[in-house]
């Protein structure tokens, strides 16, 4: 590359040249090196590099710039659509703005409220049909009438891209289908554990149907010991003319014989209590295992009301 050089000779006169070089440093300490010290050295006009307007250089800048929003904003999206936002976000409807929340997981449990809701919302309250497969057993004990194993004519893509997928609250959702969403949140949580940990999609969902049928037999259970224990009262009471007979509680060990008396009387119980206190124990367990309780039998219900009066 050529340069022009400018430097003064002993005299004082300013005189101007030539030389090669490869850049301007370069020049610099080829001229110190023969005894000249240059002034100033500027490549020559022919050499000059052409240099973009500045005009031109910001449309470039702005390119770059719209380059990398564009590209940010595909990668964010991308992202947020395999992990699911938890940005909560407005929509705007002929009734009003309706917000979304992203719904916070819940364990499979009985739900309380309105039935109808819930057996409407099983349906209704999801898009995808994995999610609302899901939905028919979530809660514990309840038969959803349909097996894991059959899969609703689902495959084990339906269900990893559901599970790709968050679940959202509307601001107009009901109660019942606020929980019910949660717990399928947490079933889908569930399910990316499991598949996690070495399982897979079949895997889950036969575990589901083991769980499920073992909470039905133990309500099933829980519900024809109460009848009996009912039954058995109830025919006391008629045999008794309408006085429930006291019974012996044979898992009571009867106290020791006083000795300054004659005889010791066995501890007596009243068989509809009984009934009662089996009805409040299993009540508790169902609840603890998130099983919907037993209903409070008419007979119990009467017996109940008695309690309250004498309180």
């Amino acid at each position: 590359m050529k340069f022009t050089y400018t430097y003064r000779s002993s005299d004082g006169q300013r005189h101007s040249d030539e030389m090669e070089g490869k850049s301007r440093d370069a020049v610099f300490a080829a001229l110190r090196e023969r005894g000249i010290k240059p002034i100033k050295v500027l490549p020559a006009d022919n050499e000059m590099p052409v240099r973009p307007s500045r005009a031109v250089s910001y449309a470039i800048v702005s390119v770059l710039a719209a380059a990398v929003v564009v590209l940010g904003s595909a990668l964010w999206w991308r992202y947020n659509r395999q992990n699911g936002s938890n940005a909560p976000y407005e929509v705007m409807t002929a009734q009003g703005p309706v917000s979304y929340t992203v719904a916070m997981p819940l364990p499979r449990q009985a739900i309380p409220g309105d039935r109808n809701r819930i057996v409407k919302a099983r349906t209704a309250a999801f898009s995808l049909p994995a999610e609302r497969f899901l939905a028919r057993f979530a809660e514990p004990g309840r038969s959803s009438g349909l097996t894991p194993k059959e899969h609703d004519g689902l495959g084990e893509t339906d269900f990893t891209a559901a599970l790709r997928e968050p679940i959202r609250i509307a601001s107009t959702d009901f109660t019942e289908v606020i929980d019910l969403k949660r717990i399928v949140a947490g079933m889908k949580r569930e399910m990316r554990t499991y598949i996690a940990g070495g399982g897979t999609v079949d895997g889950y969902l036969i575990e589901l149907e083991k769980r499920q049928l073992l909470e039905i037999s133990y309500r099933e259970n829980a519900e024809k010991r109460l009848n009996e224990i009912l039954a058995s009262a109830i025919r006391d009471e008629e045999t008794s003319g309408g006085k429930a007979l006291p019974q012996e509680a044979s898992h009571v060990k009867p106290a020791a014989p006083n000795p300054h008396t004659i005889e010791s009387t066995p501890i007596q119980i009243d068989p509809m209590k009984a009934a009662y206190a089996y009805w409040l124990k299993a009540n508790a367990q169902l609840q603890a295992m998130g099983i919907y309780p037993l209903a409070l039998p008419d007979a119990l219900r009467s017996y109940q009301m008695s309690l309250d009066i004498e309180e």
